[in-house]
């Protein structure tokens, strides 16, 4: 099963990492250059290549997603996470906090009030109330787990497709938050996203040179 790594770091946003020897083959494709068709920052640019993931690499068995802040560690990193995926459509890394999409967006809320910065800069404009709202209003559960998505591995079905475009549709033309809008658009079409837990140390999280 062939497997490509994407990740996308547009505007120097974070300094490039390299991926040590892995125990499992695998292509790599590393963006740099902005999508000509889409607005706004170099955040929102890099973003339309994860939320298009599936268009990379079509004959890509597996597609992993890493944002450009990941730094593997582990000689098995890739192999973590072929094994999270198993045979299902859809594995993003494990929130290392909380489980819901509603904790997420009212503890966002509450350290934007505190003063964060970090988080001002990123949802001050966003309709993060309105868009929780909405899934609330179309049935989504609480507790119905919360993922990282700057780790994300996909086979690339029909269904998987959809999704992405959905996603896509919600994080750029209504201006959503990403992280949630990917957990709303699994659960209405039906698809479970497998959670990708590492052992400790198997990656760091590096912070951006830039914030945008």
């Amino acid at each position: 099963m062939e497997v490509t790594i994407v990740t996308a770091n547009v505007g120097g946003i974070d300094a490039e990492k390299v991926i040590p020897p892995q125990d499992t083959s695998y292509k790599r494709i590393y963006i740099t250059e902005a999508p000509v068709h889409i607005d706004g920052n170099d955040r929102t640019k890099a973003l339309y290549w994860k939320c298009q993931l599936y268009r990379r690499d079509p004959a890509a068995g597996i597609i992993i997603w890493l944002d450009a802040k990941v730094q593997p560690v582990a000689p098995d990193f890739i192999s973590q996470i072929l094994a999270a995926l198993g045979d299902d459509e859809i594995a993003v890394l494990k929130h290392h906090e909380r489980k819901c999409i509603y904790q997420e967006v009212d503890h966002i809320e509450h350290c934007m009030k505190k003063g964060n910065k970090y988080l001002q800069t990123r949802y001050a404009t966003k309709p993060l109330r309105q868009q929780v709202e909405a899934y609330r209003y179309f049935g989504y559960p609480k507790n119905n787990g919360l993922n990282d998505c700057c780790i994300i591995a996909i086979r690339s079905t029909a269904r998987i497709q959809q999704i992405f475009n959905q996603w896509w549709h919600d994080v750029y033309r209504l201006d959503g938050f990403d992280q949630i809008a990917l957990q709303f658009y699994c659960w209405r079409a039906g698809v479970k996203i497998q959670p990708i837990v590492f052992t400790p140390g198997s990656f760091a999280d590096i912070p951006h040179n830039l914030l945008k």
